[in-house]
């Protein structure tokens, strides 16, 4: 097969994966693919194109040349202005606004209203010709997955079950709802497609047509079809619990498939130690596997949600407003996307862009709406968490630091979360009178103002970072 031909195997693999549109509109117009023996080029006319087709698309173009062509391709970023078309050649930035996008490719590229469709001159021509549009479910692929600390390890054990069926049998992913343990089955389906026989269902799903084969007696073709195939994907399989009929065939399909060296992988929203309590012979299978957590995304995971969730809704955030979604959205992925289709449609209604302003009023909308009430107590309870200090020092009348600044951030966060007066905020916090508490508030907005530092642990620590810090204790408890 020559170049030709192996180039046009990786364009069909591209558009496969992202659809011929928006394969068309992402990629062919603005870059020219050329492949010299294992090197495939991605050709761009200025640094900037360079940059942005990296930053949103280089997990997806790698997996499509990886399908296509082998995993011994390497991909390479080159500039080339010969790929500018002539139309936009007088619309690239200028030379300075190029420089140094390596770096920071969002922090060069301007801000600009999301209501309107046309996009500055410094945005790539994919996003100058876009509508933005709301988050919206999408094939569920590896390279989609955001992986941060919450999730690594179960990011990279899912791999493993994908491309080395049976090397962790079975394999259990658990944690809370929304934190993506369904997302990384279908991507577990997505990359094993074409290598492996694999069928993903619920526990629901399983338990239906276990009942449905022993109603019509048709147990042998239900066993043949769980029973021969190379990956078994079972999602919520706490669902099973009080089910001791089809949990018995669970079990013998999930031997049969482990025999045969081939590959079995449970979710559920708890781990080994309380599966026990549904079948003890299940978490006993589980241990000699492998059991992995997704935690709830921390800061940085939940921040790069934002930007994956960004591109696709084809809106330009700036990095301050990305902060304070992260910031201020805790939790799950489905939160984060619900808290982004309402600042785009905020946005469209009120002809606004997306600044940091807008961004902060928003999302103080949203957790409101979808966050339980935060009591005096649970502000307690996050500060004393994060300072490291005793509930009783935060009511008592000490005036050292250690025990001022903490006492000071929780009358901060409770006239922000909460709608106690003044005057049961300072007696909650030691009978303090309620000037204390104005004389608190303020203190508190003058160091942000300022990016003034507070002593955290012995460290000196940004006001806004301690604050965040808190509310991510806070809104996870």
């Amino acid at each position: 097969m020559d170049a030709t031909d192996r180039l046009s195997g990786f364009r069909d693999e591209l558009v496969r994966r992202l659809g011929a549109e928006r394969a068309e509109l992402w990629v062919g117009s603005r870059a020219a693919l050329q492949l010299e023996g294992q090197t495939l080029q991605v050709r761009c006319g200025s640094e900037f194109e360079c940059a942005w087709l990296r930053r949103r698309l280089h997990g997806t173009l790698k997996e499509a040349l990886e399908s296509a062509l082998g995993p011994n391709i390497t991909l390479r970023y080159v500039v080339d202005e010969s790929t500018v078309d002539t139309q936009d050649a007088e619309r690239q930035p200028a030379p300075q606004a190029e420089r140094g996008e390596q770096q920071n490719a969002a922090a060069a590229e301007p801000a600009a209203p999301t209501h309107s469709t046309e996009r500055p001159a410094a945005y790539p021509s994919a996003l100058r010709h876009a509508a933005p549009s709301p988050v919206r479910p999408e094939r569920c692929t590896f390279a989609r997955f955001v992986e941060g600390e919450s999730n690594a390890l179960a990011v990279r054990s899912a791999q493993t079950a994908a491309t080395h069926p049976g090397r962790y049998c079975p394999l259990l992913i658990y944690g809370p709802n929304g934190v993506g343990k369904t997302h990384l089955l279908r991507a577990i389906a997505d990359r094993a497609r074409g290598s492996h026989t694999t069928l993903r269902v619920t526990a629901e799903q399983f338990t239906g047509e276990f009942l449905q084969s022993l109603d019509s007696r048709t147990l042998p073709s239900f066993r043949q079809k769980f029973r021969t195939l190379g990956i078994l994907l079972v999602d919520d399989v706490h669902f099973l619990a009080g089910k001791k009929a089809t949990l018995d065939e669970a079990l013998h399909t999930l031997d049969t498939l482990q025999q045969l060296g081939r590959q079995v992988v449970l979710t559920a929203d708890r781990g080994p130690g309380e599966l026990k309590e549904i079948s003890p012979d299940l978490a006993s299978r589980i241990a000699g596997g492998l059991a992995v957590a997704v935690d709830p995304p921390d800061f940085a995971t939940r921040a790069g949600i934002v930007r994956a969730m960004a591109g696709r809704m084809r809106i330009e955030l700036s990095d301050e407003v990305i902060d304070r979604i992260a910031a201020g959205v805790a939790g799950s992925a489905r939160l984060i996307a619900g808290a982004m289709n309402r600042l785009l449609a905020t946005s469209q209604a009120h002809k606004r862009p997306i600044d940091t302003l807008l961004a902060e009023q928003v999302v103080a909308e949203f957790t409101q709406q979808t966050a339980p009430p935060v009591k005096l107590a649970d502000i307690q309870r996050a500060v004393c968490e994060v300072f490291g200090v005793e509930p009783a020092s935060l009511k008592s009348g000490s005036k050292a630091r250690v025990t001022t600044q903490p006492r000071m951030v929780a009358m901060w966060l409770a006239r922000k979360y909460t709608r106690s007066a003044l005057t049961e905020i300072g007696d909650y916090f030691g009978r303090r009178s309620h000037s204390t508490v104005i004389s608190a508030q303020q203190k508190v907005d003058r160091l942000v103002s300022d990016g003034e530092t507070i002593e955290l642990h012995s460290q000196p620590v940004h006001v806004e970072e301690a604050l965040r810090r808190v509310e991510s204790v806070l809104r996870s408890a």
